[in-house]
């Protein structure tokens, strides 16, 4: 892993001297398949770097993610002619400060850097964002990630007191177990949650992504929602007692939260919207299934992670290919593209039947385990269940079937569509069905 991080350093270096953008996305993919590579010797993934960083099974596929996202997002500006050493350094830091917070062992260093990963996504909603809303939509970024924060950072100095270190290891082991109410369980695991989002606090999410350049919807969509899931998933082995205490109470919000986020889904007209609404239903479930404290719930949301990861940055990518030739986001003005772009409607039934988990996709699977995981913990929680799966597969139709089909709106001329977004697509689409031939990976 050291090797990988100093190849990261070396991009850095690079930046001063060339901002040639293949030489960036080529390193970042090398770097992948290098970390692939890795895991063929399965046992050794459990190591340590260093006193402060490691690495296990858990953060090994975000870390993968995380490069593969961020290879696909200098793809995508590679097709614009505004490319400014800004953005490659603001995409840099983001690698650092990722790769950094998924192979973090400290408990300080794990929460600095999930701070830190919210100021290059408001640098990109702020400077490279599209409409003027971009500056409300950065607010309540902001407001709704760090209001609960600091709470967490002075309940991160209490536990130093009482136990001497940050050493995330240790604290896993001895299972944290002091006496802790309620509200004390909200403080610990509320930054975690809003940043999933949770129903409810997901009002930030729709608004970024909406105002959001694609690249910065890629990399909100792919990584920034999973830190939330990863966090709770470090934080669920410290403090086992009280989260099997209280996690009814979250349960319970979870569960309604998809059914009640997934008809929202029905009523957009706004692609985008629709796309950022669904990333929320998959994440409530998810957030289920972690809650459960099963060890198939834990293995179902960590597949989840990463197959929404892709799915959902895939389909983000296809809504602006159709912004950037119709110059609308609304379905009302992209209907009938089948006409005029019919080797992308192939691509959009691909994402579109993944995103609702049709069979033999990544997400099938995860979904499949979550449902037995969430039932095994409660019988009537198979009638909301149904209901969620039946709405998710019908907005996603709704989708497909609405932009594809129908009489086209517009005379003018559009710009061709080039080989680098096939590859962009098929980058995204490669992993959801390879993985599936190995699903020992994230056991």
């Amino acid at each position: 892993m050291m090797k990988m991080i100093i190849l990261m350093l070396f991009m850095f270096l690079f930046l001063l001297f060339n901002d040639k953008l293949m030489f960036f996305y080529n390193i970042i993919y090398l770097i992948s398949f290098m970390n692939l590579f890795m895991f063929m010797f399965k046992e050794d993934i459990y190591f340590i770097i260093s006193f402060i960083f490691g690495l296990d099974l858990y953060s090994y596929f975000l870390v993968m993610l995380s490069f593969w996202i961020l290879g696909l997002m200098f793809m995508v500006i590679g097709n614009k002619f505004n490319i400014t050493i800004k953005k490659l350094l603001i995409f840099l830091i983001m690698l650092l400060i990722l790769v950094f917070f998924f192979i973090s062992l400290n408990l300080l260093m794990f929460y600095l850097m999930f701070e830190l990963s919210l100021i290059p996504m408001f640098i990109m909603i702020i400077y490279w964002g599209m409409n003027y809303e971009r500056l409300s939509a950065a607010y309540y970024l902001l407001m709704y990630t760090m209001f609960i924060s600091l709470p967490l950072l002075i309940y991160l100095i209490k536990l130093l007191k009482f136990y001497g270190s940050f050493d995330l290891i240790l604290l896993m082991i001895d299972k944290i177990s002091f006496d802790l109410g309620v509200w004390d369980y909200m403080i610990l695991f509320l930054a975690f949650y809003i940043k999933l989002p949770i129903y409810i606090f997901h009002v930030w999410l729709p608004k970024a992504h909406v105002e959001a350049p694609v690249y910065g919807s890629m990399i909100l969509a792919a990584i920034l929602l999973k830190l939330g899931g990863y966090g709770l998933l470090r934080f669920f082995n410290m403090f086992m007692f009280i989260s099997i205490k209280y996690n009814y109470l979250i349960f319970s919000i979870g569960i309604i939260g998809a059914l009640l986020t997934s008809l929202v889904c029905l009523v957009q007209i706004d692609m985008k919207k629709l796309v950022a609404y669904s990333s929320i239903v998959h994440m409530n479930m998810m957030m289920c299934s972690l809650l459960t404290l099963m060890k198939l719930g834990v293995v179902s949301s960590y597949i989840l992670m990463i197959s929404h990861g892709l799915c959902s940055s895939g389909l983000f990518f296809m809504v602006n290919l159709y912004y950037e030739r119709s110059l609308s986001r609304l379905m009302f003005f992209n209907k009938g593209m089948m006409s005029l772009f019919a080797s992308l409607s192939f691509w959009w039934f691909i994402l579109c039947v993944v995103n609702f988990s049709f069979p033999f996709s990544l997400n099938f699977f995860s979904e499949i385990f979550m449902i037995n995981v969430i039932i095994s913990w409660e019988i009537l929680m198979m009638i909301f269940i149904m209901m969620v799966c039946f709405f998710s597969s019908a907005y996603s139709l709704y989708l497909y079937s609405y932009i594809q089909h129908g009489m086209f709106c517009f005379e003018d001329k559009f710009y061709m569509i080039y080989i680098k977004d096939f590859m962009i697509l098929f980058i995204h689409v490669a992993p959801l069905f390879l993985f599936i031939f190995n699903l020992n990976m994230f056991y």
